[in-house]
């Protein structure tokens, strides 16, 4: 009984102590593999600048609001409509 609540015992510390160990190369090798060498070491990307403000229009096929600077753009009988995507352009298209 004894020899069997001590393998249990290590079984407990040694399992987790090995998957740690398993992770933590796991996280070096990844972060060595797909390393992104365009930038220097310590840089962070920054997001694309998108423009703030002007005026929202929703989009007549999914209902999303889109900037206007943003958006796709079809003028039919002198009605301007605003797409959020050339897929809900398409099918406002097919509509029509």
């Amino acid at each position: 009984m004894m020899r069997f609540l001590g393998l249990l015992l290590a079984f407990l510390f040694v399992v987790p102590l090995i998957r740690s160990i398993l992770g933590l190369l796991a996280r070096a090798f990844t972060s060595f593999a797909f390393k992104n060498t365009s930038q220097p070491a310590g840089a962070n990307p920054q997001p694309p600048r998108v423009p703030s403000g002007g005026t929202l229009r929703k989009d007549p096929v999914c209902g999303t609001y889109v900037s206007e600077a943003l958006a796709l753009k079809r003028v039919s009988s002198g009605e301007t409509f605003y797409y959020c995507s050339e897929e809900c352009k398409k099918k406002h298209l097919a509509k029509a």
